[in-house]
């Protein structure tokens, strides 16, 4: 089903944005700082974008074609014009073109919303069950998510999943291109059986951030 069509503009990066998941950024660059003051005064949406060839900072980058927009939730504006901010993921979407590459990039893209399909209740709670051994006992996460929450939003667990494991950004990007929530679902499914044998072969616990690195941009 084709989706809606807008324009938006891009921030390539060499980190992967989910869904339903935050993302912090700090913007230094000038282009950057246009571009986010812009967005500020707009709709607080631009889109992020993994680097497939080029550099994060200082160049030109040519990104992934599947991406997710980020709404910024809050800004802290620091000295120079530089800023720190906490964005969150909501819809993804295909670099369908791009029609400016300065200062920063902005493209013509089509958004993909989550889609319909019959979901396995059993598979479902399987993997919920699976990530919540996996932070309290790999990640060792004091706090850990309502069952009842994570059961709820079926997408949000899959790209939950995939933002937690220590994953390269090529493998999170696999994940986030796949349409399909029931395939996603089966394919994180083994990613967390996987990691959770590990942990049990070699006894391991990982202490750090659930999501990755802070993005320096």
């Amino acid at each position: 089903m084709t989706g809606e069509e807008r324009e938006l503009p891009l921030f390539p990066l060499n980190s992967v944005l989910f869904p339903a998941l935050p993302l912090p950024l700090h913007i230094f660059e000038e282009r950057y700082k246009l571009m986010i003051g812009t967005c500020v005064v707009t709709d607080k949406e631009f889109g992020v974008c993994l680097i497939k060839e080029g550099v994060e900072v200082g160049g030109p980058a040519e990104p992934f074609e599947i991406g997710t927009i980020a709404r910024i939730a809050e800004v802290e504006r620091l000295p120079d014009g530089r800023m720190n901010l906490m964005t969150f993921g909501t819809t993804r979407f295909r670099l369908l073109e791009i029609q400016k590459r300065e200062p920063y990039l902005v493209g013509r893209v089509e958004l993909l919303p989550p889609t319909d399909e019959p979901l396995d209740d059993g598979l479902v709670a399987d993997v919920a069950d699976r990530l919540l051994s996996y932070l309290g006992t790999v990640r060792q996460v004091r706090r850990l998510p309502a069952r009842d929450d994570l059961l709820a939003d079926v997408d949000r667990l899959t790209f939950l999943v995939a933002a937690t494991l220590n994953l390269p950004p090529a493998q999170r990007q696999e994940l986030l291109e796949v349409d399909s929530t029931l395939e996603r679902l089966r394919q994180v499914r083994v990613l967390l059986q996987h990691e959770l044998q590990n942990a049990r072969i070699f006894g391991q616990a990982v202490n750090g951030p659930m999501a990755g690195p802070f993005s320096l941009n």
